[in-house]
């Protein structure tokens, strides 16, 4: 489904399928890429012209002067005709002329054009697919800091409730004035962090709304997916998982389809060592009255010719070689950025499956770390109201729960990342 601009700005929550489908009717750098695939299928008009006939047509209509006065450096010379005379003069030309072979250019400028628009098309899809990596990992850290909130928001509770509980302590003359200050200070602390995690929010709410491309200050919400809770894909085995980022990722194709194109201008550059051959054929008419002109047939007072033609630039002063060179030297360079692209989505890959896996081993020490944290904080809580525990036991027992909760949030996400890393550097799939 289509999500408008106008359904966007309702408080209704955004869904991160919706998030992405919005961005990538929105971005600019998405649309760039589009137009510039438009215009390589006209550059592939443009080569495809080359072997098709070339037609062309001329027209005139003129007042001429003849038999006038004819005057050199100021000196009149002698003519048998004084008299000046004037009148029309039409003409007319129609040319035509086929290319027959020009070293290999045409053929070669063909399939160039043919695999630029291939490599422009995949070059699409290459953006498609970091648009929407982006999307989601702006869209699961938005949903970081808003985790993090709620836990920092439930920190700040237990600070205060304690504080409120180490005041009823000292009233009943069971704690002491410092213990009361300690706790105040819990309290607030806990505040303080609490409210710089929702400028944490804030600015990750900005990052989203810059991503997808919402108007600024434009209100934004987001649904959590329903597997953000879940425990994080077991990772694939690491060279399958590179070899089918290798065939399937569209920056890739996109090299190869370059690095092709290079090969056939280079070919291109190299047919200017050899001459040009064409057809042509040529038909003209001059006349001084407009009804014989027009009137009369193409084979009375015109002129027509046909034969063949041939072009040979021998030398040049070595511009020849010169552009042979740099075609060649283009090759060698798209050659490189293709290996280097492999390496990188290697890479890319590597670190993905890495990070999924630490994530996956993380989160089932972090809920182990959790409910550890919730015993140890019941116990020092049960301690303190017996008489046998003091506010530091139950202070440091609710850090270690905060912190294991933090930690959980934490690796779920960094596992929800590391799914949509691999999914972009595998190629979307």
């Amino acid at each position: 489904m289509i999500v408008s601009v106008a359904a966007v700005a309702q408080p209704r929550p955004l869904t991160l399928d919706e998030a992405v489908k919005l961005a990538l009717q929105r971005n600019s750098d998405l649309q760039r890429q589009v137009l510039l695939a438009l215009s390589a299928e006209q550059d592939r008009v443009i080569s495809r012209s080359a072997i098709l006939p070339q037609l062309t047509f001329n027209a005139s209509a003129a007042e001429q002067r003849v038999n006038g006065i004819q005057v050199v450096s100021g000196v009149e010379i002698p003519t048998t005709v004084q008299r000046t005379a004037y009148g029309e003069l039409y003409s007319s030309r129609l040319s035509v002329q086929q290319l027959v072979f020009d070293g290999g250019k045409w053929w070669n400028n063909l399939s160039a054009a043919d695999l630029g628009l291939s490599a422009s098309r995949a070059q699409v899809d290459e953006q498609r697919l970091q648009i929407t990596y982006l999307v989601e990992q702006r869209f699961y850290e938005m949903v970081r800091a808003q985790r993090q909130l709620a836990v920092l928001g439930e920190a700040a509770t237990r600070s205060r409730d304690q504080a409120n509980y180490t005041q009823r302590l000292f009233e009943g003359g069971r704690a002491t004035q410092a213990d009361v200050y300690a706790a105040r200070a819990n309290r607030d602390n806990d505040e303080v962090t609490r409210l710089g995690q929702e400028r944490a929010v804030e600015l990750a709410r900005a990052d989203l709304s810059s991503a997808i491309g919402l108007d600024p200050g434009a209100p934004l919400t987001v649904m959590e997916p329903a597997n953000m809770m879940a425990e994080p894909a077991q990772p694939p085995p690491l060279q399958p998982a590179i070899e089918r980022a290798l065939d399937s990722r569209p920056s890739l194709k996109a090299f190869a389809l370059t690095t092709e194109q290079d090969r056939k201008l280079a070919s291109v550059a190299k047919g200017d060592y050899w001459p040009s051959i064409s057809l042509f054929g040529q038909w003209s008419r001059n006349a001084t009255e407009t009804k014989p002109f027009f009137v009369e047939s193409p084979g009375r007072n015109s002129q027509a010719s046909a034969g063949v033609s041939l072009s040979w630039n021998i030398f040049n002063g070595f511009s020849t070689n010169a552009n042979v060179r740099k075609a060649e030297i283009q090759v060698a360079l798209a050659e490189n950025d293709l290996a280097n692209g492999r390496r990188s989505v290697a890479s890319d890959v590597e670190k993905a499956v890495a990070q999924l896996a630490t994530a996956r081993a993380q989160v089932r020490v972090a809920q182990q770390a959790e409910q550890t944290a919730k015993e140890g904080l019941r116990l020092a809580r049960t301690r303190q109201e017996v008489g046998v525990g003091n506010q530091l036991e139950v202070r440091d027992a609710e850090l270690k729960l905060t912190q294991a909760q933090l930690n959980i949030v934490g690796s779920l996400v960094d596992g929800r990342e590391a799914e949509a890393a691999l999914r972009r550097a595998q190629g979307g799939t």
